[in-house]
């Protein structure tokens, strides 16, 4: 067999041992899931990986590669022994160079030497396949979150304490388990301990790595940046054992950043020293390069995962999709498997998160990296579980408030517990400059329907606009919440009425209250124009939606009815009118910004000079709807640039 001309660190007699294949646009080399029997290097040509989504046939990209000698079904070096997607030509045609897995084995158990050096190229052409799936992560899903203060590296060298036991610690590493005592044993003689304050940099993306960093104790976060700026935020690991980086075992720059997130212990063990064990010990370097591969497996695994979640918005399905990568090593006990379907449903979702806490620290070493990779998918649905959580929270203290509580007292309670809770989620907030000093004012808004997964247990629907007006800014400008109009709620919806009740906010008929005599909504309406006429001359603000309806942010606003500007010009003083346009707020709160718009206060006999005529109303709501309108979208607008 003629040997293969290619420029390579890789022996050319053992690129000689392999055969030459060629495939054309559109074939399949690799089927996710099968035995891997073989093990290939691009020659030439273009591949993409691709993971199935379901039984359907269904699959999403999630990599690819030109590069000459890709490495391709190294997963047939570890247990066991399937290949972890699939690879199809994307190219007029390809070949490769393929070894039969059994042979290739043989082959580098004979030769040592040339075994350790295969392998090691391996691994470092396989971690530029990382390399290329962060980068697609990152034109994905930039994360809007800033990065941490640049911070040079700096770390102070500490001496172990006398009950320290390195070997131990590395034994219980789901990294290093896989080894035998005595290599362990040469590591810890070589091994520095180093102490990062917090905003320290650990290594720098596209830098020179000199050693192996391991986690003793404390939080590292990794980041990433790319060349337009964009930074993708990863998991915060406080995993004891973790590997933190293996890039000099490659010869390779770090790909990311790590950063101390607090005080952080991490374990370094210098390059110079590793490779002396290696030469010194030829049983143990195979078997760490085998281990770097499964390493880089599920560094990989982990961030396709999160590339499906950000792709499809559906952190569910990638995390579905992770475990089923691995379901051929899991026991079919593991309690993993029921991680997807705790995940369905909102009730049982803590349940799931609560699991994967567990099995990191607990379980398998297996079932600790998948759920590592899965708590850093669920990273928005745990903050969007808080926040359901926190409107269970508050509904319950408004309903269970002392009967003796007066209700304005009931309603600043509920809008600081409001507050915290939306602290907690991506917000912002535009034009507080132009508040009125002084409260006794009229705020309308766009009213925006609820996404039905923040529908409570009793099937009450906490509408997030209003009450996003009234707690972050009204109650932070005038100390009080204000008093909102409120549909009167069907027969059925007990819950909503007496939440609302309890608030003691002002009920009014809209399309969504049921048909009801005339004379009833006579009573009401002029109830409403009492109640709010009282509340205005007290120097109280109001919080009224003009709509009567609710819509998506894209719909809204819709037509405009008469009752808020009617008050207005009814008034002895003229109240000013606050317009506040909202965007977002009938969205899930995962992977969301809810955005608040306030404009200029005016008055409206501005606009119409004659309060009883309704021809000057009705064209005054036509061409103010427009107007606002424009408001919506640029509230939109805002919450699509990244919060700084």
């Amino acid at each position: 067999m003629k040997a293969l001309n290619i420029n390579s660190v890789i022996d050319p007699s053992l690129l000689d041992k392999g055969i030459e294949i060629r495939l054309k646009n559109g074939e399949i080399l690799t089927q996710q899931f099968a035995k891997a029997n073989d093990f290939f290097l691009l020659k030439s040509g273009r591949v993409r990986f691709f993971l199935a989504m379901d039984d359907s046939g269904g699959e999403i990209e999630v990599g690819e590669s030109d590069t000459r000698l890709t490495p391709i079904g190294w997963s047939g070096f570890n247990a066991p022994g399937r290949y972890a997607t699939t690879v199809k030509v994307d190219s007029l045609s390809a070949t490769f160079i393929k070894w039969n897995h059994e042979e290739l084995r043989e082959i580098l158990e004979a030769n040592p030497e040339l075994g350790t050096a295969f392998l090691r190229d391996i691994c470092g052409r396989a971690r530029d396949l990382i390399k290329i799936a962060v980068k697609i992560l990152n034109a994905k899903a930039p994360s809007v979150l800033p990065s941490l203060p640049e911070s040079a590296n700096g770390f102070t060298i500490t001496q172990p304490s006398p009950e320290e036991d390195l070997v131990k610690f590395l034994r219980k590493s789901s990294f290093f388990e896989a080894f035998d005592e005595v290599p362990l044993e040469f590591l810890t003689q070589n091994v520095e301990r180093r102490m990062y304050a917090a905003n320290e940099t650990i290594y720098t993306q596209d830098k020179k790595s000199d050693g192996l960093f391991i986690l003793g104790m404390g939080k590292v976060r990794f980041s990433y940046h790319s060349e337009n700026q964009a930074n993708v935020s990863f998991t915060q690991i406080t995993t004891p054992g973790f590997v933190l980086s293996w890039a000099s075992s490659v010869f390779k720059p770090n790909i990311i950043n790590a950063h101390a997130v607090q005080d952080t212990l991490v374990y370094f063990v210098p390059q110079t020293s590793l490779d002396r064990i290696i030469k010194l010990n030829p049983a143990f370097s195979p078997q760490y390069f085998k281990r770097l591969l499964w390493l880089i497996s599920h560094q990989l695994q982990a961030i396709r995962a999160r590339i499906i979640a950000s792709r499809l918005n559906h952190e569910v399905v990638a995390i579905s999709n992770l475990i089923d990568q691995n379901s051929a090593r899991l026991t079919l006990t593991s309690p993993l498997h029921k991680i997807p379907h705790l995940l369905d449903n909102k009730l049982t979702v803590t349940d799931a998160i609560d699991t994967l806490e567990h099995l990191k620290e607990h379980g398998t070493s297996l079932e600790k990296t998948i759920a590592l990779s899965s708590l850093d998918i669920l990273e928005g649905i745990r903050k969007e579980q808080q926040f359901y959580k926190g409107l269970v929270n508050v509904y319950n203290s408004v309903v269970g408030a002392p009967k003796d509580l007066p209700a304005d007292q009931v309603r600043k309670i509920s809008a600081t517990a409001y507050r915290k809770i939306f602290d907690q989620q991506e917000h912002i907030i535009t034009g507080t400059e132009n508040l009125p000093d002084k409260s006794g004012n009229i705020f309308i808004y766009n009213h925006l329907r609820n996404h039905t997964y923040n529908t409570l247990p009793n099937q009450f629907q906490i509408t997030l606009d209003s009450h996003f007006i009234s707690s972050m800014v009204l109650m932070k400008k005038y100390g009080d919440p204000g008093l909102r109009i409120v549909r009167v709620g069907l027969s059925k919806e007990f819950a909503h009425q007496e939440y609302y009740q309890r608030l003691g906010h002002i009920d009014v008929f809209t399309e969504d209250s049921g048909k009801k005599p005339k004379k009833l909504k006579k009573q009401v309406r002029q109830m409403f124009y009492n109640e709010a006429g009282a509340h205005l001359s007290k120097g109280g603000n109001l919080i009224i939606s003009p709509e009567g309806n609710s819509y998506s942010t894209e719909e809204s606003p819709g037509p405009f009815k008469s009752g808020a500007f009617n008050l207005a010009l009814s008034m002895k003083k003229e109240p000013w009118i606050v317009p506040v346009a909202m965007a977002n707020f009938e969205k899930r709160a995962r992977n969301n910004c809810f955005s608040c718009l306030i404009l200029p206060p005016f008055k409206v006999s501005d606009y119409i000079s004659d309060p009883e005529s309704k021809t000057e109303m009705k064209q005054f709501l036509s061409e103010y709807q427009e107007t606002y309108r424009i408001y919506v979208e640029r509230a939109l607008e805002q919450s699509k640039k990244p919060l700084v």
